[in-house]
């Protein structure tokens, strides 16, 4: 097949489960088309964020985190630090255990950048973010 170039890559088993699971359920039959989307989907997302810093952009973060007070202290530190970024937050309590917060951001490519890196830090589950 011209261009394209065949690699190897290793996956914890669980992931590859999860892979394989998801491609059943969309009927998807070959692990390449899989992977190439995950892929060009991690590349779209980080498109944005790989530009000059001064470029100004709007866009959504959202994660999952365990309602611990230090944690929530944490993440109310960065809101503030970066509240001219954060434009709109909505926080879902999704069990006794779990919160789901989406933050609305708008600025600088760099500064939501430091912020997304912020929250990463933290460790949060399932951060994801779409930055225009």
């Amino acid at each position: 097949m011209k261009g394209v170039e065949r690699i190897s890559v290793t996956i914890p088993k669980d992931v590859l489960n999860t892979l394989e699971n998801i491609m059943k359920e969309k009927g998807i039959r070959k692990r390449s088309n899989a992977i190439t989307k995950a892929v060009e989907l991690f590349i779209e997302e980080n498109k944005m964020l790989s530009r000059r810093g001064e470029e100004e952009c709007v866009g959504t973060i959202s994660y999952i985190f365990e309602h611990k007070k230090e944690l929530l202290d944490r993440l109310l530190d960065l809101q503030h630090e970066y509240s001219h970024e954060i434009i709109s937050t909505l926080h879902i309590h999704l069990d006794v255990e779990k919160c789901f917060e989406t933050l609305v951001v708008r600025g600088k490519i760099e500064k939501i950048r430091e912020l997304i890196n912020g929250l990463m830090d933290m460790k949060l589950k399932n951060i994801g973010y779409k930055i225009v």
